[in-house]
Protein backbone atom coordinates (compact mmCIF):
# COMPACT_ATOMS: atom_id res chain seq x y z
CA UNK A 1 0.00 0.00 0.00
CA UNK A 2 1.61 2.94 -0.85
CA UNK A 3 0.69 5.77 1.76
CA UNK A 4 2.48 8.80 3.55
CA UNK A 5 3.85 9.09 6.49
CA UNK A 6 3.35 11.16 9.80
CA UNK A 7 5.57 14.08 7.85
CA UNK A 8 4.07 13.82 4.58
CA UNK A 9 6.46 11.81 3.15
CA UNK A 10 5.48 9.22 0.67
CA UNK A 11 6.19 5.42 2.14
CA UNK A 12 5.14 1.86 0.89
CA UNK A 13 3.25 -0.18 3.66
CA UNK A 14 3.12 -4.06 3.94
CA UNK A 15 1.65 -6.07 6.37
CA UNK A 16 2.54 -10.27 6.86
CA UNK A 17 1.59 -11.77 10.48
CA UNK A 18 0.63 -8.11 12.19
CA UNK A 19 4.13 -7.17 11.43
CA UNK A 20 4.01 -3.70 9.75
CA UNK A 21 6.38 -2.57 7.53
CA UNK A 22 7.02 0.89 6.68
CA UNK A 23 9.58 2.20 3.91
CA UNK A 24 9.97 5.64 3.21
CA UNK A 25 11.02 7.01 -0.14
CA UNK A 26 14.74 7.52 -0.32
CA UNK A 27 15.64 5.15 3.12
CA UNK A 28 17.38 2.14 2.90
CA UNK A 29 16.26 1.20 6.09
CA UNK A 30 12.29 -0.27 6.86
CA UNK A 31 10.70 0.22 9.80
CA UNK A 32 8.81 -2.13 11.47
CA UNK A 33 6.16 -2.14 13.99
CA UNK A 34 3.30 -4.47 14.97
CA UNK A 35 0.02 -4.00 14.33
CA UNK A 36 -2.10 -3.69 11.45
CA UNK A 37 -2.06 -1.44 8.00
CA UNK A 38 -4.84 1.44 9.13
CA UNK A 39 -4.72 0.75 13.17
CA UNK A 40 -2.36 2.02 15.87
CA UNK A 41 1.16 0.50 15.24
CA UNK A 42 3.68 -0.34 18.21
CA UNK A 43 7.25 -0.29 16.88
CA UNK A 44 9.56 -3.15 16.88
CA UNK A 45 12.77 -2.07 15.68
CA UNK A 46 14.12 1.42 14.21
CA UNK A 47 15.20 0.29 11.00
CA UNK A 48 16.61 -2.51 9.41
CA UNK A 49 18.56 -2.50 6.27
CA UNK A 50 16.84 -3.25 2.90
CA UNK A 51 19.15 -3.61 -0.15
CA UNK A 52 16.37 -3.29 -3.07
CA UNK A 53 15.51 -0.54 -5.24
CA UNK A 54 12.00 1.14 -3.25
CA UNK A 55 8.89 -0.23 -4.66
CA UNK A 56 5.58 -2.11 -3.19
CA UNK A 57 6.77 -5.13 -4.63
CA UNK A 58 10.76 -5.23 -2.80
CA UNK A 59 9.10 -4.37 0.28
CA UNK A 60 6.38 -7.59 0.34
CA UNK A 61 9.20 -9.66 -1.09
CA UNK A 62 11.42 -8.51 1.63
CA UNK A 63 9.33 -8.26 4.49
CA UNK A 64 7.27 -11.60 4.06
CA UNK A 65 10.97 -13.62 3.77
CA UNK A 66 11.61 -11.43 7.32
CA UNK A 67 8.27 -12.03 8.80
CA UNK A 68 8.82 -16.14 8.04
CA UNK A 69 12.56 -16.31 9.17
CA UNK A 70 11.54 -14.51 12.35
CA UNK A 71 8.51 -16.69 13.21
CA UNK A 72 10.40 -19.88 12.42
CA UNK A 73 12.97 -19.05 14.45
CA UNK A 74 15.84 -18.71 12.30
CA UNK A 75 16.23 -14.65 13.29
CA UNK A 76 16.26 -15.50 16.91
CA UNK A 77 13.69 -16.46 19.09
CA UNK A 78 10.90 -18.00 17.72
CA UNK A 79 7.55 -15.94 17.63
CA UNK A 80 5.51 -19.18 18.88
CA UNK A 81 6.33 -21.18 21.60
CA UNK A 82 4.93 -25.18 21.65
CA UNK A 83 4.45 -26.54 25.05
Amino acid sequence: MLARDLLGRQAWMFMYAHFVFTWVEGAVQVQLSHGTLSGPKMPLWKGISIPAYWSGPALAEFGRAWALDQMTGNRGTPAAIYL
